[in-house]
């Protein structure tokens, strides 16, 4: 397997998981910024602005529709993929 590099995050990552296809990359940082990426050429899709504190975990549903994301803020966010809501 090639190595990916993921540019973009201003610190640490604590968690990465791939969508049931592979196809894309979810990543939660101490940035207080969860991504995504496409896993092939690691090229940031989007990120997802809301939570106040390092986010610790992040996991994404079955369809890829939605993923949840947990933060040192004490709130944990259900964001959809597609609109970043």
């Amino acid at each position: 397997m090639k190595p990916i590099v993921l540019h973009g995050h201003e610190r640490s990552l604590t968690k990465i998981c791939y969508n049931r296809e592979g196809d894309l990359l979810f990543s939660a940082g101490k940035d207080k910024i969860p991504s995504v990426w496409y896993s092939v050429n690691g090229e940031r899709l989007g990120s997802y602005n809301g939570h106040n504190g390092s986010v610790w975990t992040i996991d994404v549903n079955w369809d890829t529709t939605a993923f949840v994301s947990a933060s040192a803020d004490s709130t944990v966010r259900l964001w959809d993929v597609q609109t970043g809501r």
